[in-house]
């Protein structure tokens, strides 16, 4: 009923802003851990590639918490999308947009968590062995 006050390129971008982050930080991770460890036994590693980790990183954790606030944003704009019932037991995340705003957070809460542990592993576990 208050499809208006959710556009849907927000909503996407609720839903799957996060997870597009972890999955770019991810695999560019791997690659350039790849070439590092590749480099490294060749003598050649570009001055570049350490920073480019830490920025792409820093990046994910940016997208995924621009996709939280969206994703709040919108499930506090449709607070009131259905009039409330008497008992009112399904008033959480009733309606189609409420309902998608609410796994936008969760989603955005859970890929945070994953780009902030892969960030974390790549400074603690070290990348090559020798």
């Amino acid at each position: 009923p208050q499809r208006h006050r959710a556009h849907p390129v927000l909503l996407l971008f609720a839903l799957l802003g996060a997870p597009a982050g972890w999955m770019v930080q991810l695999l560019y991770a791997f690659a350039s851990t790849s070439y590092v460890c590749a480099g490294a036994l060749h003598g050649t590693m570009p001055g570049w590639l350490a920073p480019s980790i830490i920025a792409l990183n820093i990046s994910g954790m940016a997208i995924a918490i621009a996709a939280f606030t969206v994703a709040l944003r919108l499930l506090r704009r449709t607070t009131d999308e259905h009039r409330p019932r008497s008992g009112a037991v399904l008033e959480t995340a009733e309606g189609r947009t409420r309902f998608l705003a609410a796994w936008g957070v969760t989603i955005s809460l859970v890929f945070f968590v994953a780009t902030l542990v892969g960030s974390f592993s790549l400074s603690l576990v070290p990348l090559c062995r020798a």
